[in-house]
């Protein structure tokens, strides 16, 4: 069980509680919020998250809005203020209040400035620049693709419908078999 500010979240019984209170969370905000946790402190792009809980199967990246707009409601949290999930413009989420893990009963650290040796004062460590994901390349490529022939096929549909309506019927002219007397 790992626990932040009022809250306890237990993953093995798939339960959010404030205090005793056990809170209604849907299954997969739930599982959004326990990936975050686990994570705190470091930064977990969309892609990422995507991957880790949707594996081989497309789903829409802003179906994580709204997950996180859940999580955030029933967690209190504001996105311009918040304590709980901070967003990273383009890039993805943070989970940023401090975490304990009940079972190890000490909080768990957050990335803290490192020294490297020959420097004087800590000097971060460089992060690895987030892997924008082949994965992520192609699926917005597939989309694209897939909008492209759609808007050709309703185009041409217009066109044709257009075409038929401009162009009326010329009429037969009587033949003059028709105009002599009998």
């Amino acid at each position: 069980m790992k626990s932040f500010l009022s809250f306890q979240l237990d993953q093995e019984n798939h339960s959010l509680f404030r205090g005793e209170e056990r809170l209604q969370i849907t299954p997969k905000s739930f599982d959004v919020l326990c990936y975050l946790v686990g994570k705190a402190g470091s930064l977990v792009t969309q892609d990422e998250l995507l991957d880790a809980l949707w594996p081989k199967t497309y789903v829409n990246p802003e179906v994580l809005r709204k997950y996180i707009l859940e999580i955030r409601r029933v967690l209190g949290d504001r996105p311009e203020k918040p304590t709980f999930i901070e967003t990273v413009t383009k890039r993805g989420y943070r989970f940023i209040a401090p975490v304990t893990d009940e079972n190890a009963t000490q909080p768990l650290d957050l990335p803290t400035p490192e020294t490297k040796p020959g420097l004087i004062g800590p000097e971060t460590t460089p992060r690895r620049e987030e892997n924008t994901s082949a994965k992520g390349t192609l699926r917005k490529l597939v989309i694209s693709a897939i909008l492209v022939v759609i808007a050709a096929a309703i185009a041409g549909y217009f066109w044709r419908v257009r075409a038929k309506v401009k162009a009326p019927r010329r009429a037969i002219p009587p033949s003059l078999c028709c105009l002599l007397p009998t």
